[in-house]
């Protein structure tokens, strides 16, 4: 069973950066087990979303033609409890990339409030599928239901923005 937690990217910058969000209503059927009486985001739920935000991120930089699994938690800090219904803003940075993995760093925030942050470890495979060349974690339908290409041009900075960033 795989999980898109994420229902939008706003930001995904090439090997730098990456925003996306995440609304709960706390009608999510995990809910009613933590906890019935006051509902919480499950915390795990935000190292998977950094996960998720990292991924593509990393994918992104050799255009998704390999699978990326998180392989490791490094750290991870749960600094305030999360109540539904509520809107999350889930950033991810490259800390260290090469061919067979790279180093996230990523923080989940509630109204600009941090909520939690983690250091994650994702690993690059050729295939989860068997077959050559078919992706399940990027896949087509994947792509297009973020619209990840058409994200990454909106945040290519302008001519304007580049030449004041010289």
């Amino acid at each position: 069973m795989r999980w898109d937690l994420l229902e939008k990217f706003e930001i995904l910058r090439r090997g730098d950066f990456a925003r996306a969000l995440k609304r709960f209503s706390g009608k999510e059927n995990f809910f009613k087990d933590h906890f019935p009486t006051k509902p919480l985001v499950p915390e795990v739920l935000f190292v998977e979303m950094i996960a998720q935000v990292g991924g593509v991120l990393y994918g992104l930089g050799f255009d998704f033609k390999k699978e990326v699994i998180l392989a490791k938690v490094s750290s991870a800090r749960f600094l305030r409890p999360v109540s539904p219904p509520c809107s999350l803003v889930v950033e991810a940075r490259v800390e260290d990339e090469r061919e067979e993995g790279a180093v996230i760093t990523g923080v989940v925030k509630e109204n600009g409030i941090l909520a939690a942050e983690a250091r994650i470890l994702l690993v690059t495979m050729d295939s989860l599928s068997g077959e050559n060349g078919k992706c399940i974690v990027f896949s087509e339908n994947f792509l297009k239901q973020f619209d990840i290409y058409r994200v990454v041009e909106m945040s290519l900075p302008t001519s304007r923005q580049a030449r004041a960033m010289r």
